[in-house]
């Protein structure tokens, strides 16, 4: 069902038409090599730093990850080996969380699922439309860092950084004109994603739950005709292969970041653990630049290569954000305290203040 062109044969990527798209938008892409140049000195390393993401290989967030394991290995002059589980192939986000909890991973990237599972107070940061643009959530990050990493380390986790992948869009296969045309859209609800799920059912989608690694067959399938997610991510997974229509409308800025366990961190002496945490820092906000202009391309390219772009009626925006506003106060004291909404609210007004 894939309606853009193969333009190369590679089989570097997973995904030969998804890597044919890559290339449109991203011309400078080169694959990645064999790493045999990057192998750290010989001998048994004392540590091994197991990570997983969903990330495919070919992506500018794998191509950071390998950039960390090689700062980490030669850093450490070998003394860390770190193995990178890419594409999913641990499981969805829940599936991390446990192979962490059960000490087969030592950390992982999540979204809003997987961070909601560690310290459900995480999910103030999806509710829709809580920010206007990339620059306000890094502003709140920055200054509520200390209150969200310490409420990482009371569930025995490591805030290493935070990630950027983007505003979320509605995709569809069939094109809607109003917030009235919403029910028929068989819309995915990513199980344990609660904000999401709660306000497409204020909005009269759909809900139909499927696990994250499933997502594709069921568009394959007809089970979905509709989804969310942000753009580079849609292209990335090949999701966008099943969408005719993308609406201009960003709703949500899902958190990511990368997690550690805390036991594995503290049993490594305190040189490896600073040289784990330079590379997070060195490497993390490089990401947050690189996906905010591949999701800006990425945008462009979908509406080149034949998504079309629907916009709805200032009357329906303003519809859609007056559905989201209860959510705010529906999940305090289920999710997140008053205090926490209340802080951020006022942190958000702060910045605002700040640009006018």
């Amino acid at each position: 069902m894939n309606r853009f062109p193969v333009i190369i044969k590679t089989i570097y990527f997973k995904f030969s038409a998804a890597f044919a798209f890559f290339l449109i938008l991203f011309p400078g892409f080169v694959p990645l090599p064999a790493r045999a140049a990057e192998r750290p000195p010989a001998g048994p390393p004392e540590f091994v730093l197991k990570l997983s993401a969903v990330a495919p290989e070919g992506t500018s967030w794998a191509d950071t990850a390998h950039k960390f394991q090689k700062y980490v290995e030669q850093k450490s002059a070998g003394r860390i080996k770190v193995i990178w589980y890419l594409g999913g192939i641990m499981g969805d986000e829940p599936d991390e969380f446990l192979k962490i909890k059960m000490g087969q991973l030592q950390g992982a990237g999540l979204a809003n699922v997987g961070l909601g599972m560690i310290a459900p107070e995480t999910r103030i940061l999806s509710l829709p439309f809580l920010f206007n643009n990339s620059a306000e959530i890094d502003f709140v990050l920055d200054r509520m860092q200390p209150q969200f990493q310490r409420l990482f380390e009371e569930k025995g986790f490591y805030l290493a950084g935070w990630l950027d992948i983007g505003f979320s869009y509605w995709f569809l296969q069939s094109p809607v004109e109003s917030i009235q045309d919403f029910p028929k859209c068989r819309m995915w609800a990513w199980k344990k994603d609660p904000v999401i799920t709660e306000f497409a059912e204020l909005l009269g989608f759909q809900n139909v739950p499927v696990g994250f690694p499933d997502l594709l067959m069921a568009l394959k399938t007809g089970q979905l005709d509709s989804f969310y997610s942000p753009l580079y991510a849609a292209l990335a997974l090949q999701w966008y292969a099943y969408a005719k229509y993308i609406i201009d409308l960003p709703f949500t800025l899902p958190p990511s970041a990368i997690v550690m366990d805390m036991k594995f961190l503290a049993g490594l002496p305190p040189d490896l653990r600073k040289t784990i945490k330079e590379g997070w820092d060195l490497y993390l906000p490089e990401l947050r630049k690189i996906s905010r202009v591949d999701n800006e391309k990425t945008y462009q390219g979908f509406l080149k290569e034949g998504i079309k772009e629907i916009k709805l009626s200032e009357e329906n925006v303003k519809a859609i954000r007056e559905k989201a506003r209860p959510l705010n106060q529906k999940f305090i004291g289920q999710y997140y305290p008053a205090w926490l909404l209340t802080r951020l609210q006022d942190t958000l007004a702060e910045y605002r203040s700040q640009k006018k």
